[in-house]
C-alpha cells in the first residue's frame, strides 16, 4: 500500500525531498510514447490547477532525463481509469516513481482522499504533519488533502494529533470524518478554520458535545452545505438564551444524539437554503419537537428521513406530517410511528403532492400488519400520491411474505410503469426517478 510504504514516506524525511526525487529520475527507466491518440485527448478534461502543476513539472526538467514524454493531458488521461479504491494506492505510489512529469500527475491523486487505518496512520501523520521538534521543512502534501476520512480509527491517535492534522491541511480540506475516540473540544478551534469545507460528518464521536461549543465553531464555515451531528451532542440547560449562527449555505442536516425538545431553540436561525434533513436516534426526542422543526423548514424541505430508535414517538406520530411538506420530492419514514390514517391525510391533498420517491423501513418484522398491503396502490392510482414513481419497501413489513401481499406489490409495479410510460408519451420529465418497487433488508 502506498501510504505504508517506507519508501515513499519515510525516504522523504531523512534525505529531502530534492535529492531523493534527483536519484529517482536518474535510475528511470526512458517512457515509451505511444501513437497519439486524438480522441482521448478530445474526451479529457481536468481542472486547470492539476494541469498547470503538471506543465510546471514538465518544464522543469533536466536535460539529463532522455526519451520522450507523453503530455499531461494524457498522463491524467491514463490516471482517471484508476479506481478511487484502498488497492489503488500502491499503484499511484508505483506512478509517481516513473519521472517527474508522472510523479506531478500521480501525488495530488494521491493525496486527495487517502485511505486511512490504523496500519498506516502513523505514516501519513508522519509525512504529512511531521512534528516541530524534527526540524523539517513544512511538506506542500497537505495542501494537496482533499477529503480527510479518520472514521475507520479508533484508538489511534490523539485529540491533540488530530487538531494539529487538521491545522495543517485545512487549506484544502473539503470533507472530514472525524475519529470516534480522538476527537473532542480541543480540535474544535483547528475546525473552525478550514474554511474549504463542505462537508463535515460529526457522527463517529464517542465524546459528548455541547452543541454551544459546536456552533461556535462551524459558523466561520461559510461553505458548508453538509453536516452530522455527533450522536453524543447534548443540549445545555444553562445556555437556553444562547441564539446559535448556522453556516449560511447549509443544504443537508442530519439531527442525532441526546438533544430534548427544548433543543428546538437552537434551530429558530436555520438558513433557508435547507432543503435535505435526517432525524434518528434521538431517544429524547417526541413528536412536538418534530412538529415544531417542520413548521420552521417545512416548506423549503425536499427530502426527509425520520428513522427509528427514537421512543418517545407513538405508532400515530407521523401521520400528519406530509400535507404540511409542500415540496417535498423524497420521503423515508419507519412505518413504527405512522398507521393507516397517515394515507387518510394524503387522501386530503389537492392537487396530488409532488412526492416522487418513498421508502417505508421498520425496526420489528411483520410490523406493516397494521396497514394494508394494497394502500398504496389506491393513493398513486386515485389518491394523492399520483406522482409517486419509486417505492422501497423494508422486508421487515411482512408484505412479501403472503400471496395477497406480493400480487399487490406486483399490480403496483405494473401501475408505476405504465404511469412512468405516460409521462414519456407527454413529454413530462422523470427528475431521475425510475418507476420501481425495491425490497431491501
Amino acid at each position: 500500500m502506498a501510504l505504508g510504504a517506507d519508501s515513499s514516506w519515510t525516504v522523504e524525511m531523512q534525505e529531502g525531498y530534492d535529492k531523493w526525487l534527483s536519484r529517482v529520475v536518474a535510475r528511470t527507466i526512458p517512457d515509451t510514447l505511444p501513437p497519439h491518440d486524438a480522441q482521448a485527448e478530445a474526451k479529457f478534461t481536468s481542472s486547470p490547477s492539476h494541469c498547470e502543476v503538471l506543465q510546471h513539472a514538465l518544464s522543469s526538467q533536466t536535460t539529463t532525463e532522455q526519451g520522450a514524454h507523453l503530455p499531461p493531458e494524457i498522463i491524467l488521461q491514463i490516471l482517471s481509469y484508476l479506481p478511487r479504491t484502498r488497492s489503488s494506492q500502491a499503484t499511484l505510489h508505483a506512478c509517481a516513481l516513473v519521472s517527474r512529469s508522472w510523479y506531478a500527475a500521480s501525488v495530488p491523486i494521491l493525496y486527495h482522499s487517502p485511505f486511512i487505518i490504523g496500519k498506516n496512520f502513523k505514516l501519513f501523520v508522519t509525512t504529512v504533519c511531521p512534528s516541530i521538534n524534527a526540524h523539517v521543512r513544512r511538506s506542500q502534501l497537505a495542501d494537496m488533502v482533499r477529503r480527510l476520512d479518520m472514521g475507520k480509527l479508533v484508538h489511534d491517535g490523539s485529540k491533540s494529533l488530530t487538531a494539529r492534522l487538521l491545522g495543517r491541511v485545512k487549506g484544502g480540506l473539503e470533507e472530514f470524518v472525524a475519529p470516534q475516540a480522538s476527537f473532542a473540544v480541543n480540535c474544535l478551534a483547528a475546525l473552525s478554520k478550514c474554511h474549504n469545507l463542505r462537508r463535515l460528518d460529526l457522527s463517529l464521536i464517542s465524546e459528548s458535545l455541547a452543541l454551544s461549543n459546536l456552533f461556535h465553531s462551524i459558523s466561520p464555515l461559510f461553505n458548508l452545505e453538509c453536516l452530522r451531528f455527533p450522536r453524543s451532542s447534548s443540549y445545555e440547560t444553562s445556555n437556553s438564551f444562547f441564539v446559535p449562527s448556522w453556516p449560511p449555505n447549509l443544504r443537508e442536516l442530519h439531527i442525532a444524539g441526546g438533544l430534548y425538545n427544548e433543543s428546538i431553540l437552537y434551530f429558530s436561525t436555520i438558513p433557508l437554503t435547507l432543503t435535505s434533513l435526517t432525524i434518528e436516534h434521538c431517544p429524547n426526542l417526541s413528536r412536538m419537537f418534530i412538529d415544531q422543526l417542520l413548521r420552521l423548514v417545512g416548506n423549503q424541505l425536499l427530502y426527509l428521513k425520520i428513522n427509528y430508535h427514537m421512543p418517545n414517538l407513538g405508532p400515530k406520530s407521523l401521520d400528519h406530517i406530509l400535507p404540511r411538506l409542500p415540496r417535498l420530492q423524497h420521503l423515508s419514514l419507519a412505518i413504527d410511528y405512522i398507521s393507516d390514517a397517515f394515507f387518510a391525510y394524503i387522501d386530503s391533498i389537492s392537487p396530488p403532492h409532488p412526492l416522487r420517491s418513498l421508502e417505508l423501513d421498520s425496526s420489528t418484522s411483520n410490523a406493516g400488519a397494521n396497514i394494508a398491503s394494497d394502500r398504496l396502490w389506491f393513493e398513486v392510482s386515485e389518491g394523492g400520491l399520483r406522482n409517486l414513481r419509486r417505492i422501497r419497501i423494508s422486508k421487515r413489513l411482512g408484505w412479501y411474505d403472503t400471496k395477497q401481499g406480493k400480487a399487490d406489490l406486483i399490480d403496483l409495479v405494473e401501475m408505476l410503469e405504465a404511469l412512468e410510460r405516460e409521462d414519456e408519451e407527454a413529454g413530462r420529465d422523470n427528475d431521475g426517478v425510475e418507476a420501481a418497487v425495491v425490497m431491501f433488508d
